[in-house]
């Protein structure tokens, strides 16, 4: 039986649009660049999952992965990408120099106002609120 998926996009896609090498993140081999990608992809899947409030691979069913939205295939991507460059930028240097005078740190900001946008085009499910009356005055 095959492996469930557990993220969006894949290792091979994010290897490509990258262009990552394993020394580029000081890995040891091609195994364990992988398993650090796999994991990535699994902490971003669970970032959309929860900004959606829904999870596209439950929603379509064993068998039948393939029909996750390919967009949400693509954000994965992108949002891989973000973290990718920012591994390889602060492994290089912490600090961005803008100008002569100028300097700043890499962001931490890997789910970027595009990206962000982008998602908002798939509904997000509404989430379960309650109403007490006679509540929090």
């Amino acid at each position: 039986m095959a492996e469930e998926k557990k993220y969006y996009s894949s290792v091979d896609d994010v290897l490509q649009h990258t262009g990552m090498r394993i020394e580029d993140l000081g890995f040891m081999s091609e195994a364990s660049a992988r398993d650090w990608i796999e994991n990535r992809l699994v902490e971003i899947k669970d970032l959309i999952d929860h900004d959606r409030n829904r999870d596209y691979h439950a929603e379509v069913g064993a068998g039948e992965r393939d029909k996750v939205p390919p967009g949400i295939h693509s954000i994965a991507l992108r949002i891989m990408s973000n973290m990718v460059g920012q591994a390889v930028l602060r492994r290089t240097t912490p600090i961005i120099k803008k100008d002569d005078f100028s300097v700043q740190l890499v962001e931490d900001r890997v789910f970027t106002e595009a990206i962000k946008k982008d998602l908002r085009r798939y509904l997000a499910k509404p989430r379960l609120r309650m109403f007490i009356p006679g509540g929090e005055k």
